[in-house]
């Protein structure tokens, strides 16, 4: 059994056969003093984020909610969504992105210019 560490998820370092065919999977921790947002986006692709552990506030196609450990945030192609703030830390996800459809286009795009 492997063990891929936190530096190294979604990195050649991570064995092949646990990465997601033509996706990505990577982790994120932060801390509520932190101050960590991540702005509204949307991707051409669906994304998974498991949350391990603490809790975060968390906007998805148009809802705000509270997710903690045990939630899985599950967005679709271009369903907007964002990370407004860590409500208790260590917040800690790991996230899953597929592989790429509709456009193809890789990372955040943003309603108004990527549209």
């Amino acid at each position: 059994m492997p063990v891929i560490k936190r530096e190294d998820f979604g990195t050649e370092r991570a064995p092949s056969w646990c990465r997601v065919e033509g996706g990505i999977v990577a982790m994120d921790c932060w801390e509520p003093e932190d101050s960590v947002t991540v702005e509204p986006h949307f991707h051409d692709c669906e994304e998974f984020w498991f949350v391990l552990r603490g809790r975060a506030r968390v906007a998805c196609d148009g809802q705000e909610l509270e997710v903690g450990p045990g939630d899985v945030v599950c967005t679709q192609m271009g369903e907007e969504h964002a990370v407004l703030r860590i409500t208790e830390g260590p917040y800690a996800h790991v996230w899953v992105a597929t592989s790429l459809r509709g456009k193809g286009r890789g990372g955040h795009l943003h309603r108004g210019t990527d549209d």
